[in-house]
This record gives C-alpha cells, structure tokens and sequence, in this order.
C-alpha cells in the first residue's frame, strides 16, 4: 500500500510534456584517464528518461522501513585501496602486453633478414634491450596482481556482507520502482543508445523535460550521472556534472 500512496504523489509531481516536436542532443562521456587526461567512454550505455528517476528513489529512501546501509569509513577507504591496486595492475599488465608485442614484431622483422643486412646488428641489439624491458614490466604486473589480490582477499568478507545487506535493502526498499517508472512513462518507453569509440552519442526524443542517466568506472570506483537534457546541441558528461561513488 506504501507503494500506491509514493506512486500517486509522485505521478503528480513530475509533468510529461511530450508533443509532436522533437529536439536531439549529442552527448559526451569522458573520465579522467590514469594521466590525468580527458578519457572518452565508450560503448557506454545511456539511459534518457522524461522525469528525475533520483527523485523517485529519494522518495524511496525516505518511505524506507529502515535508513539505507552506509559503507563505514575504514571499510570504504579499503575498498578505494582496492580499486586503486586493481588499476595498477591493469596498467601494469597492459605496459607489457604492449612490449610483448613490440618484441613480437621486432623478432619477425630479424627473423625477415639476413645476418649480413646492415640493419641486422641494430634491430639485434634493440631486441636485446626490449627484452629487458619486457622481463622488468612482467615482474612489476606481477607484483602488481599479488598486492590487489592480498588486499582484496583481506576484505573480502566484509565487503561482501555489506554487498548482501545492501542488496537485501534495496530489494525490498525499491521493489515498487519499476511500477511507478511506468506510471511515470505514460506509455512511453526509456529512449536508450551507447556512446561510440569516441565516447559520444546522438539522440533524438520527444520535446520536454529529460534526463539522461548513466555510469562509468574509473579508479576509485564509479561516476554516476542523472543530469537535466539542456536545451542544446551538446551535453558533456564529466566528472563536473557526475557523482563519485564506490563500486561494490
């Protein structure tokens, strides 16, 4: 019954404006990179709704029978750690997958010529030099994987049991959520598209009020968006419009 009562005062606080005009938006996901440096997301999928769906589970949260689980401060500062060692491994393991090809390529390109070639000796002791390379990146990525995994087995367990608290909760706080979503559509279905290899997506819908709604990974956790559709012909989705938040 709780549910009904959330669902009719929502249902008459957001307003579906959806007319025969149209509008279009191209929008633009990017995170900062290990460098620093703006990273496109791609194959991203995003979500376009008419209504704020953060208003909905607000509204939620606050019929809840029980105040939603919080990730204590030692906890989330060792699964921030985690996230940071996983991220250095990947690098790690990406730096020598890359000189592993590198010394792929260089040892077919010697293979390819004769002893007596006048490039043979240089490419020679370029192979030999790469090959330290590699051995010392091959190290570090396995250094690099015992640290997130002595790390992660360490918690583990704890992060796991707040995993299942919080599922328990939102299972049974938001078990009302998709009918009010479709309450709140009015038979209209949510407009979906995944961003391209440059992190961008172009999309037309119906006049009105929208959102657009999505999340990426980056090192210490997840951003997440819900952000008003401006009327414009771009939007930017970046860490100045976006939320931080763990991932579990």
């Amino acid at each position: 019954m709780r549910t009904h009562r959330i669902t009719a005062s929502l249902c008459a606080a957001v307003a579906l404006v959806v007319t025969a005009c149209g509008s279009g938006v191209t929008v633009e996901v990017v995170t900062d990179g290990p460098d620093g440096e703006p990273q496109p997301q791609a194959n991203l999928p995003l979500d376009f709704l008419p209504f704020d769906r953060d208003s909905v589970f607000d509204a939620l949260d606050a019929a809840a029978a029980t105040p939603r689980p919080e990730m204590g401060g030692e906890l989330l500062a060792e699964s921030n750690r985690i996230s940071t060692l996983q991220a250095e491994w990947r690098e790690a393991e990406a730096a020598w997958g890359g000189t592993r090809d590198e010394l792929r390529d260089l040892r077919e390109r010697i293979d390819g010529l004769d002893p007596r070639d006048p490039d043979y000796r240089g490419l020679y002791d370029q192979f030999g030099q790469l090959e330290g390379r590699e051995a010392q990146l091959d190290r570090q990525r396995k250094t690099a994987f015992d640290s997130f995994t002595a790390a992660q087995s360490e918690v583990s367990t704890r992060l796991d049991s707040f995993r299942v608290a919080l599922e328990t909760w939102e299972n049974e706080a938001y078990a009302g959520y998709y009918d009010i979503e479709v309450e709140l559509l009015g038979g209209e279905e949510v407009i979906a598209d995944t961003t391209d290899a440059q992190g961008r997506a172009t999309v037309r819908f119906p006049a009105g009020d929208w959102w657009v709604t999505t999340r990426a990974p980056v090192v210490e956790g997840e951003v997440y968006w819900n952000v008003p559709v401006p009327d414009a012909d771009t939007l930017r989705l970046d860490s100045s419009n976006g939320v931080l938040r763990p991932r579990l």
